[in-house]
């Protein structure tokens, strides 16, 4: 473990979701129908939502749990290998008979500009084995699954066994359900994490500018105390019903943005384990994310909390 645990508990946070395998195309260009372009670099390496997050959460020196699923091939042993490295502690739920790692395409084009394609494999499913009196030991529970009645399991079971425990949700694979059940889902959570086009979908929202009391009214209705907000070239809002937050990002030459999202989440995840104020929780998660977008890949830049710390003290907020 690359800082030492900080005398957090084992673990302080378990993640839940998939893990992929990620190769890289960089391209010369912007693809247009019908013609061609050349391929200047391959890069390879693990990937997935909650892989990602439990790798940089890892790098900060929190203990962290990732339960997840590979294939039962080689991809699947080179994930494994990866985050061994890393000092993860992962728990492997055993893949159906036949089925491959995940993994995923990504053409990176000038700008730079991803199109991601996804070739589905192992995910974890409702009726895997979990080892649930470990899942909600933890301090936080951060749900990525993208298995709908897998994760209303999740969210239903703490109220019954696990009071004290807050549920983060990634808002990735909520956003794709249908408007009702995304919503009924989200507000079972007590921090929600996305970006603006996915708060925007889940909660029915139109200029978000204008709509920020409706979102905090229906905050309200469930268990949700905060939401984080991915708002791009804005930096984040973080909003409780009591208050809203702005934070402007940081100044950083971004090389490849895939991950971004899940180094934001850490940043909250991190935040809320240190009981840290709205505003160090927004600067936190903000410059997690741009430090992650230095190299290609979506962990290969994740930083320290060495290296966080003097960003902090150094980096200068975008005007």
């Amino acid at each position: 473990m690359r800082n030492g645990t900080a005398n957090f508990p084992q673990p302080a946070v378990v993640v839940l979701g998939p893990t992929s395998w990620d190769q890289f195309l960089v391209i010369d260009q912007r693809l247009k129908e019908g013609g061609r372009a050349t391929i200047t670099a391959r890069f390879e390496a693990g990937g997935g939502t909650a892989a990602n997050i439990a790798v940089a959460l890892t790098r900060l020196g929190v203990p962290t749990l990732l339960v997840t699923t590979v294939g039962d091939d080689a991809l699947g042993q080179q994930l494994r290998s990866e985050l061994q490295h890393e000092g993860v502690e992962v728990h492997l739920v055993p893949p159906s008979a036949g089925v491959m790692t995940d993994c995923r395409t990504i053409l990176v084009t000038p700008g730079p500009e991803r199109t991601i394609l996804e070739c589905p494999g192992a995910r974890l499913r409702l009726g895997d084995p979990l080892p649930l009196d470990r899942i909600f030991a933890a301090s936080l529970v951060v749900i990525a699954t993208d298995d709908a009645e897998l994760h209303q399991f999740l969210v239903d079971l703490p109220a019954h066994i696990a009071p004290r425990v807050r549920l983060v949700g990634t808002l990735t694979h909520l956003a794709e359900l249908p408007p009702e059940r995304s919503l009924h889902l989200a507000l079972q959570h007590d921090v929600l994490v996305g970006n603006e086009r996915e708060f925007q979908a889940i909660f029915n929202l139109d200029e978000l500018d204008t709509a920020l009391d409706q979102l905090r009214a229906t905050m309200a209705l469930g268990v949700t105390r905060l939401v984080a907000m991915r708002r791009g070239h804005t930096g984040c809002l973080l909003v409780t019903t009591r208050e809203i937050v702005q934070v402007p990002p940081f100044e950083i030459t971004v090389v490849d943005s895939t991950g971004a999202e899940d180094a934001f989440a850490a940043g909250v995840v991190f935040g809320q384990l240190l009981r840290m104020p709205l505003q160090a929780i927004g600067r936190f998660a903000n410059a997690l994310e741009a430090l992650s977008t230095r190299a290609m890949g979506a962990r290969t830049a994740l930083p320290t909390r060495d290296e966080i710390s003097v960003f902090l003290r150094e980096a200068r907020p975008c005007p």
